[in-house]
């Protein structure tokens, strides 16, 4: 029960602030909001993968450690691509109210 909090303070940990700045770099205009989620998608899989090196270990069947990995990853991914799609709904719009007609 103990590794449970564990884990959702980890994903607490790193979500919260991946999310906040990603926020922000948005609004100032320093990086698009989809460019942070694509990279948040793939620092997820990364991220599964060593969280489950660390748990599992060479020598442990660590099934329990396996499962929180893939938990772990999958909730990144998921919100990397959460961010990716809200940016390129964001950017698709902005091409369509574009105000720049001339007559």
């Amino acid at each position: 029960m103990a590794y449970d909090v564990l884990m959702w303070l980890f994903l607490a940990a790193l979500l919260i602030p991946a999310n906040i700045y990603a926020i922000k770099w948005h609004r100032s205009g320093n990086f698009p909001l989809w460019a942070s989620g694509l990279l948040l998608v793939i620092l997820g899989v990364g991220l599964g993968f060593a969280v489950g090196g660390i748990l599992v270990g060479p020598s442990n069947a660590g099934q329990g450690g396996a499962i929180m990995a893939a938990f772990v990853g999958l909730v990144t991914v998921g919100n990397g691509l959460i961010h990716f799609f809200i940016g390129l709904i964001l950017a698709i719009g902005k091409l369509f109210t574009k105000k720049d007609t001339q007559v």
